[in-house]
């Protein structure tokens, strides 16, 4: 009966945000975002440390990969094996479509940024679902829910390129999974030992927006060694190398719910 109640909530705080995010003026991409505190360029490279910071994300995403299919270390939902694997597949492609678009950013290449990064985002959802509600309720929802966070990129790319651009199915991508993963951490059932790579990677993401946020802030409180964007990958990458970590440690206590 919990779980019946937390689908129930779950679907009631996805459509209530939804409906509230058409209520919402369009949400034109700004300008500015493309002008990056550090622009230094090093090794002949432009804007060196925001592209070179993405390597993290390269390391935990190949890492996890051969751990998932080579070395069979993860402890993972077996049958939903697929969505860990698009998971470490979409963190993999982070680090090159955020290093690509960081060489030259504009709207052209940060649809290169975006892209994975739903991938990554709406896979991980997925696996949440799985491990704290219900294998079929992750397993169904991972392709309606991959089509989505890479709809609503590709939607604003397409707005953009036809000077309408609209964020707000992006911006629901990015925030309302985080909210529903919470939901489902603190009322869910766990069928596994632990849930502190959860924890840990969701702090990462919070600290990651903050050094976004502040990233002119932060380039001086360093006395421009590194500014806070570069920071955002590193911090982001750290989180998901510990939620890669708890994926070795942990062991199963329940049956995962059908």
């Amino acid at each position: 009966m919990k779980l019946l109640y937390l689908k129930q909530l779950l679907l009631a705080v996805t459509c209530f945000a939804v409906v509230a995010m058409v209520f919402v003026a369009p949400i034109p991409q700004d300008s500015a975002y493309h002008h990056f505190t550090d622009q230094r360029q090093m090794a002949f490279l432009p804007n060196f440390w925001n592209v070179v910071s993405n390597l993290g994300f390269l390391y935990v995403g190949v890492l996890g990969l051969y751990r998932l299919y080579i070395a069979r270390r993860l402890v993972i939902v077996a049958p939903a094996r697929l969505l860990y694997g698009v998971f470490f597949l979409g963190v993999t492609l982070v680090a090159f479509g955020s290093g690509f678009y960081h060489l030259h950013p504009d709207n052209n290449s940060l649809i290169w940024d975006r892209l994975p990064m739903t991938m990554a985002f709406m896979a991980l959802t997925s696996i949440v679902l799985v491990e704290f509600l219900s294998l079929n309720w992750g397993r169904r929802a991972f392709w309606p829910l991959l089509c989505v966070g890479m709809g609503s990129a590709l939607y604003w790319y397409w707005g953009e390129s036809h000077g309408q651009g609209d964020l707000r199915a992006y911006v629901l991508v990015q925030f309302l999974p985080v909210l529903l993963m919470l939901l489902l951490l603190m009322l869910g059932r766990n069928v596994f030992s632990t849930s502190s790579g959860y924890g840990v990677v969701l702090i990462a993401y919070v600290l990651a927006k903050m050094m976004e946020h502040f990233d002119a802030q932060v380039y001086e409180w360093t006395h421009q060694i590194i500014a806070g964007h570069a920071l955002k990958h590193v911090l982001a990458a750290f989180g998901l190398y510990g939620l890669l970590r708890s994926f070795q440690s942990r062991v199963m206590r329940y049956h995962v719910n059908r």
